[in-house]
């Protein structure tokens, strides 16, 4: 393992893991307030559409706005990071020592890796909006929405990236970690193997965290929720090792980076337009809350 392989992941990662962060600003829902209290969603889509582009803009620089406390939390998730990238090839070699020693995972691996397929994912969403709209259900339908959008920031975000580092894939040269950087992106079609410098980070990972997040952040109230989505979702990305298409700093990151995605997405949605209960002298009400990030 060469210096500079262990030094690529995380600095990308401070690129990436921020918007984790500041979903514990101010302005999500406080957990323990009673239903009369919470704010109720409008019926509009529109916000979702002139959000997109303000959610796409506060994801690429959230870096640069983080406070001290946070500052010190993503030094040690990089830190973590980066002592994974260094034993990768180690970690990736007992994944498929108890691969071999148990026949199921064989079995079990390819479709529990379409829970993290982007198309399958965006499916998903598409069920909670289409549910949502025919039943007039605005929590299933904000779901849907606002879980397109997590797949769409993502998706673009891991485009970037694996364009960017360049990192093989395990299955490349018999589990030898490698990084060939920005020059990849022309090594990956003059040499007709399209994805295999596209192992940092993982797309799957990331998509499964991503809509998992969206769903686990709108329904927990159900105390069932959370867990099965971020249980699904980690198998989703361990599934990942063992179709041997990432080391597992990749998946490490890709759910980091999903979570933080699909946290900011929810925050920053739920608070645009809100109608609140609202008290005034001559007694109780409604009023409209537009917030304009």
């Amino acid at each position: 393992m060469n210096a500079h392989n262990v030094l690529a992941a995380p600095l990308i990662l401070c690129l990436l893991c921020a918007p984790v962060l500041r979903g514990q600003e101010a302005g999500e829902p406080v957990e323990g307030k009673s239903p009369a209290a919470e704010p109720v969603r409008q019926d509009k889509v529109a916000p979702y559409v002139s959000g997109f582009f303000k959610d796409e803009g506060e994801m690429w620089t959230a870096p640069f706005r983080l406070d001290l406390k946070n500052f010190l939390v993503l030094s040690t998730v990089v830190a973590v990071t980066g002592v994974l990238v260094a034993n990768d090839e180690a970690i990736y070699e007992n994944f498929k020592s108890f691969q071999e020693r148990n026949p199921w995972v064989d079995k079990a691996s390819p479709p529990v890796t379409l829970l993290g397929d982007w198309g399958v994912d965006c499916g998903i969403a598409g069920l909670f909006f289409l549910g949502g709209v025919i039943a007039r259900d605005r929590r299933a339908r904000d779901t849907g929405l606002m879980a397109w959008e997590t797949l769409l920031h993502t998706g673009f975000l891991v485009q970037v990236v694996k364009h960017l580092a360049g990192r093989q894939r395990p299955s490349v040269d018999d589990g030898r970690d490698r990084w060939h950087g920005p020059s990849a992106f022309f090594k990956r079609y003059s040499e007709g193997y399209f994805s295999r410098y596209d192992s940092f980070f993982s797309g799957h990972t990331v998509s499964a965290w991503g809509l998992a997040t969206v769903i686990a952040e709108n329904y927990r109230h159900r105390s069932w929720v959370p867990p099965l989505c971020y249980g699904l979702a980690t198998v989703a990305g361990l599934s990942r090792l063992t179709e041997d298409a990432h080391w597992f700093s990749d998946v490490l990151l890709g759910a980091v980076v999903g979570y933080a995605v699909g946290r900011m997405v929810v925050r920053n949605q739920n608070k645009r337009l809100q109608v609140v209960p609202a008290l005034t002298s001559g007694g109780a009400g409604i009023g409209v809350s537009l917030l304009i990030d």
